[in-house]
């Protein structure tokens, strides 16, 4: 016999795939059910009804792009001000401890193709909550979304980055992750010292992830993977760093072998310092 579990809040979740060529766009649309949170001629944000975790939301740009460097400088800069502000409405309506934020691209976890933000509320104890009564808060306090941020002044000088010995660039900061994931694992973050990305101006943001393009574009025409993960962690969660980075991984297929599998250890077919020159050549 067979426990049963009765949901049914998840019911609308469960039926025939959407008959649409790209989902996001079905839903910009009005073609596809979801749960909006604010849209505007340059953005959509809206929850994710298969979340990670209470209150996942997504910012979307409208235009069906792949790729961040498919986006103008506007576009681009518009869907990373949103990044921000919907980082400060979960803060706000759901209280996490910190947050995961990232892109997936190609064959690395990017069920949709239509590029968007992914930002993932951490909790160290998980609140029990249904995602009616989530959109229900953020729809009410959705003037957060409206709101300009007010940067905070912060020391330019800053010594976290020191200690790293595979440093590509200096500003911003992109040098190799010593633990990496993966070849060709990179790491860009500010030079200036912020631990938040709330706590970077737009402009600084957009220069950033712009850097971050490039990386990711060095890294493809290197190593050649099937997708990218890029994402950052911050707050009071496992990896975060107390200056702000964003991670850009490249994913092959196979990654899993018998080491990883039985020996649980992490298999990296090359040595930083040939990883080091390859990325410094490709970035001049």
């Amino acid at each position: 016999m067979y426990d049963v579990l009765f949901a049914p809040s998840r019911g609308r979740y469960i039926g025939e795939k959407p008959k649409v060529d790209c989902l996001f766009c079905g839903i910009r649309k009005g073609e596809v059910w979801t749960r909006g949170i604010y849209q505007d001629d340059q953005i959509m944000v809206i929850m994710n009804i298969f979340p990670y975790s209470p209150g996942h939301i997504q910012v979307i740009p409208p235009r069906h792009v792949e790729d961040p460097k498919e986006l103008y400088d506007g576009e681009f800069e518009y869907a990373l001000d949103f990044v921000q502000r919907g980082v400060s409405l979960v803060r706000e309506v759901m209280r996490p401890d910190g947050f995961n934020i990232g892109i997936n691209l190609g064959k690395a976890g990017a069920s949709v193709s239509h590029l968007h933000f992914q930002i993932v509320p951490r909790y160290k104890r998980t609140p029990k909550i249904e995602q009616e009564e989530i959109h229900k808060m953020y729809l009410k306090n959705v003037n957060v979304l409206k709101r300009e941020l007010e940067i905070k002044g912060r020391e330019k000088g800053c010594k976290c980055l020191s200690r790293y010995g595979y440093v590509v660039k200096k500003d911003p900061f992109v040098y190799l992750s010593e633990s990496p994931y993966n070849r060709g694992h990179v790491i860009v973050s500010p030079a200036r010292h912020v631990s938040d990305v709330c706590e970077l101006s737009s402009s600084e943001l957009l220069r950033l992830f712009k850097e971050v393009v490039k990386v990711k574009d060095s890294v493809n025409s290197i190593y050649h993977p099937v997708g990218m993960n890029i994402g950052m962690n911050f707050g009071d969660v496992p990896n975060s760093s107390e200056h702000l980075q964003i991670h850009i991984i490249p994913r092959y297929d196979p990654e899993s072998g018998f080491m990883e599998v039985i020996g649980n250890t992490r298999v990296v077919v090359e040595s930083l310092d040939q990883t080091y020159e390859r990325i410094k050549e490709a970035l001049g």
